[in-house]
């Protein structure tokens, strides 16, 4: 089975990391997995890094803070971790 994660996060920090070890330790790896940042003040984006840097599936897109916090937000941040698989993983 192969399958991509993507998850949109803003301010994590207290469960981001709870988040990581959970689906790295997953019997059935994701080929990748998207996390974008939406400007986060916290450390979330400092704790992702250092996954990444251990796990070459895990990717960081950082974008700065968005306006509007609302649904559509969520929706904006999806398209843009499936636009930066598309760009930096061959399907």
């Amino acid at each position: 089975m192969k399958y991509v994660l993507i998850t949109p996060a803003r301010n994590e920090e207290a469960f981001i990391e709870k988040t990581l070890a959970s689906v790295v330790t997953q019997t059935i790896l994701p080929e990748r997995w998207i996390i974008v940042d939406d400007g986060s003040t916290d450390k979330t984006a400092e704790i992702v890094k250092g996954y990444a840097a251990r796990y070459t599936w895990i990717k960081l897109v950082q974008r700065h803070q968005g306006q509007d916090r609302n649904f559509a937000s969520k929706a904006a941040l999806t398209a843009c971790a499936f636009e930066a698989k598309l760009r930096s993983w061959p399907w």
